[in-house]
């Protein structure tokens, strides 16, 4: 058992789950950019995360896995690359740096992310939906790494999907998104009080403006929805589509903000220090932090 899984012994455990199309696998093909990795943060080390995604070159059909973390929760990282993307990493980075910083404990990462594709491959029962049901089974193997005695939650989905959807996909990505959300609340473990946490595209075009609409008025017909405006990053796609590395980094700090918000509750502001005074990053899954509220 890794020292990060030993620290959950005993603790209660929010669980925040990401999904969606290649902005959430985050690409490292910006040719521009010499430094590809998320850079290092003494934090990452002490923020648990467990992942599975699925290709990048499947075009519209069924992804194959393109990597893992082998059914272990491990530190904060970088991912399996593939074909042009020598790594994949997302806003998980940025999120849980962010919530790190902000002093928020006893959290576990989960990412379930494939490149393109449209949110059929979310809905529940269409004739393709193997996202819907990836995200099942990697929440399932995720929360069966943790150790025994936890308590968990599943407190927040992290959801960046919509550039590939058709026209027909765009006009019911707004009622679709909420449909995933009762059905992941249904099919998910102490998934009841789940928020949703919506990351905008920010690719021009017209079935994506309809998207961005249908998305974005989510949190007036359901307060348990946030969504997270990513138009002013238009000009940090590296190319035309996809987010480039210090966005990927700011849409993570916004999801944190937005989940932190959602919870009506404000914890304080810390460095990577840890309670020493050293500089030894502290495990965000920390025995300390007391707070077990949904």
């Amino acid at each position: 058992m890794s020292d990060l899984s030993l620290s959950l012994v005993g603790t209660h455990i929010e669980v925040c789950v990401l999904t969606g199309q290649s902005n959430s696998l985050g690409t490292t093909a910006d040719p521009t950019e010499d430094d590809i990795s998320p850079g290092e943060d003494l934090r990452d080390a002490g923020i648990p995360f467990f992942w599975c995604n699925r290709s990048t070159r499947a075009g519209d059909g069924p992804a194959t896995l393109c990597g893992d973390s082998a059914g272990a929760i491990v530190s904060l990282q970088a991912q399996q690359g593939e074909g042009d993307d020598p790594l994949f990493w997302g806003p998980e980075i940025g999120f849980g740096r962010q919530l790190s910083a902000m002093g928020k404990r006893n959290i576990l990462i989960v990412k379930a992310s494939r490149g393109g594709g449209g949110n059929s491959f979310w809905l529940k029962g269409a004739t393709d939906d193997h996202m819907y049901r990836h995200v099942i089974r990697t929440v399932a193997q995720a929360t069966s790494a943790l150790p025994t005695p936890v308590n968990f939650e599943i407190a927040a989905l992290l959801y960046v999907q919509g550039e590939s959807d058709t026209a027909l996909e765009a006009e019911a990505s707004g009622e679709r998104l909420r449909l995933l959300a009762r059905n992941l609340r249904q099919d998910l473990p102490h998934a009841g009080n789940m928020k949703m946490l919506v990351g905008g595209i920010a690719a021009a075009g017209e079935s994506r403006d309809v998207v961005r609409g249908r998305q974005s008025v989510l949190p007036s017909l359901d307060p348990t929805f946030r969504y997270i405006d990513t138009l002013d990053l238009r000009g940090e796609l590296y190319d035309q589509l996809h987010f480039n590395k210090s966005a990927k980094l700011e849409l993570g700090r916004r999801l944190a903000d937005a989940w932190l918000m959602s919870r009506r509750k404000t914890f304080p502001n810390s460095n990577p220090k840890s309670n020493n005074g050293s500089s030894e990053p502290q495990s965000i899954l920390s025995a300390h932090d007391t707070d077990n509220t949904p």
